[in-house]
């Protein structure tokens, strides 16, 4: 599949090394609600906030593969998406299943529309909706918007 996208392969000796050099020197921007952990301090978070931090540690799941400090495990995930659509043809390709996604992490996602690994979800409502749904979490629509 990702031949058929246009895949850029990388070159690891020229190209991958100094990428990675790179990464090594950012950090994540400060977080003045959060502990050192990772967190929300208590002291410092709104009503909404500390709900929606046990939403998301809680029946929403979303800690066990966006645990705290870094909000990632760094790890590549099979969400098993093909259990809600049948496989067709569309445009010339036959859809396929998903397979593996890595996961990214969460701080400043807001910011970096459209959502997922492929695009497939324009809004963060979207998105919260995508898992509900795949996870078959059972949100209610006030957890939704928290």
């Amino acid at each position: 599949m990702a031949v058929k996208k246009g895949v850029n392969a990388l070159e690891r000796g020229s190209q991958v090394h100094f990428m990675a050099e790179f990464l090594a020197i950012l950090d994540f921007p400060p977080a003045p609600k959060l502990n050192i952990y990772g967190e929300l301090d208590r002291t410092k978070a709104t009503p909404s906030e500390l709900s929606g931090e046990a939403l998301f540690n809680g029946k929403a799941r979303c800690v066990s593969c966006h645990p705290a400090p870094y909000y990632t495990d760094n790890s590549m995930h099979n969400l098993k998406a093909e259990r809600f659509y049948k496989q067709e043809q569309v445009n010339g390709m036959m859809m396929a299943h998903d397979g593996m996604i890595k996961n990214i992490h969460l701080e400043r996602y807001q910011d970096s529309p459209p959502y997922m690994h492929d695009g497939r979800c324009f809004t963060l409502e979207d998105t919260v909706e995508y898992f509900n749904l795949i996870q078959q979490i059972h949100l209610t629509a006030r957890e939704k918007r928290i």
